[in-house]
């Protein structure tokens, strides 16, 4: 609803986007809609694509000056075929022509910031609208919003002799009386009255343009803030100054009183014992200060140790685990608490081996290695991908078809989707339907509803980071009911 209060045609728009429409409702054309900054143009291509494109296959291309040209191509083939297969490095025109096979099409692509296309993406734009013009059943128009007059001298020497011709369009200013109500229904409806007068002041010396006058209430609301913040209240300066200053008096006291650990006499090192030890162990532990001749500051004697050979082990476990499974069968010794016991009370200088110490309970076990470990896993796997949701054709069906969805995935698995749903944690409502391509079945999942396509776009950047690697994009909700009718069929 607030969206819908905000929306304002006036009447040197709306005949502009009449033009457009009629341009691209029944044959192939290439329209460039030329403007200077703030003259509305963004605007206008998302309310075309809103209002005025809902029959047709849609693209939005938003150029930047760091993108390249796989990746525009990328952006617009996914849009229009998000189910179909294509490379990025082949021209617009290859790409679709191999995808259609001379299927029927009505399609309409729209580039906002076209001034920053290169000329071979321009090149690439007008060879597709020029064979779809001359095919039959199909029809690709492309509208392309820009600043500057560089595009149209570069389509006209591509077309010169040609019997289609690219067609230029101007955004004028707005008209006094459209200014004013622009300004009045859109900025000064929703200013303070503390504000109100300053920016009537303003508008008398703006252009009438959309951009700068939108502009008027969003800077005046900037520099009170950037005020507020800046004042704040003296009470609170005051503290966070005391707290400042007292941050650092105590770090300067901690570092003056910061122990000097220079003079700190090196820890003294004792050999080390184990808790079970072994004949072989505890004679090389005996030989091995016997060897010196001395002892010295800092050593302790081998006199001197405490015999701990009486303490008891850890307790013993009679449960068996393997370690790897390269083997067939394995063999392990399983020694209860009374044959370490056994082994502890035998004198130190004994030379026999410690097996010899086994007394018959001693077991020796086969453990068997599992021959279908791939069968186990599938069946594991089986488990884990238990298909939880459910289709969401009738609620999809019910929301407006004027409005907008991400799409995050499409896959020909069902077990694919819950795998997917199992990986991530959605903050929003995901919608799947199934849909059919090429007599193929084919699942979609969507993310969310919104009421314009800027709004989807916008949230793409909300997304968590993993989630935005699967690659979301704006779908209108109408192309998501006429791919719910395939199904039907």
């Amino acid at each position: 609803m607030e969206y819908n209060q905000r929306v304002l045609e006036l009447e040197s728009q709306t005949e502009l986007l009449e033009r457009i429409q009629l341009l691209t409702r029944f044959s192939s054309n290439l329209v460039i809609v030329n403007g200077e900054a703030g003259a509305g143009k963004t605007w206008l291509s998302h309310r075309y694509l809103e209002a005025w494109a809902e029959d047709k296959n849609q693209a939005l291309l938003g150029c930047h000056g760091a993108q390249e040209d796989t990746v525009r191509r990328e952006t617009i083939l996914r849009q229009l075929f998000p189910s179909s297969m294509y490379s990025s490095s082949d021209s617009l025109h290859d790409s679709v022509e191999r995808i259609l096979q001379g299927e029927a099409c009505n399609v309409v692509i729209v580039i906002d910031d076209a001034h920053r296309l290169s000329r071979a993406m321009l090149s690439e734009l007008w060879l597709l609208v020029l064979a779809a013009y001359h095919a039959p059943r199909q029809s690709i128009s492309v509208v392309m919003f820009g600043q500057s007059s560089s595009i149209g001298q570069h389509l006209a020497r591509l077309s010169h002799g040609q019997e289609l011709k690219p067609i230029e369009l101007d955004v004028d200013s707005l008209a006094a009386s459209e200014a004013r109500r622009f300004f009045e229904s859109l900025v000064l409806r929703y200013l303070d009255d503390t504000v109100e007068k300053k920016v009537r002041s303003s508008f008398k010396k703006t252009r009438p343009l959309p951009g700068e006058i939108m502009a008027l209430g969003e800077q005046k609301m900037e520099k009170r803030v950037v005020i507020q913040s800046l004042v704040g209240s003296p009470v609170k300066i005051a503290i966070a100054i005391a707290v400042l200053v007292l941050l650092l008096i105590l770090g300067y006291g901690w570092l003056l009183n910061k122990p000097d650990t220079s003079t700190v006499p090196e820890p003294i090192l004792l050999p080390e014992q184990t808790v079970i030890p072994t004949l072989q162990e505890r004679e090389g532990s005996l030989q091995t200060p016997s060897s010196q001749s001395g002892t010295s500051d800092g050593l302790v004697e081998v006199d001197k140790l405490s015999d701990d050979s009486m303490a008891l082990p850890p307790a013993i476990t009679d449960q068996t685990a393997s370690v790897g499974q390269e083997q067939e069968t394995e063999q392990r010794v399983v020694i209860t608490s009374e044959v370490v016991d056994a082994l502890l009370d035998q004198p130190e200088k004994t030379d026999a081996p410690v097996v010899a110490a086994a007394s018959p309970e001693v077991q020796l076990e086969k453990v068997s290695a599992p021959k279908n470990n791939e069968t186990q896993v599938e069946s594991v796997e089986q488990l884990q991908t238990a298909i939880t949701f459910s289709f969401a054709r009738e609620s999809l069906k019910a929301l407006p078809a004027r409005s907008y969805t991400l799409q995050i995935a499409a896959m020909t698995s069902i077990e694919d989707v819950q795998k997917l749903l199992n990986s991530y944690d959605f903050d929003k409502t995901i919608r799947v339907y199934p849909t059919l391509r090429d007599d193929k079945e084919w699942y979609i999942v969507t993310y969310d509803q919104y009421a314009t396509i800027q709004a989807a776009r916008d949230a793409v950047d909300s997304l968590p980071s993993n989630v935005k690697k699967l690659g979301p994009w704006a779908k209108s909700m109408s192309q998501v009911h006429r791919e719910i009718e395939r199904w039907k069929q």
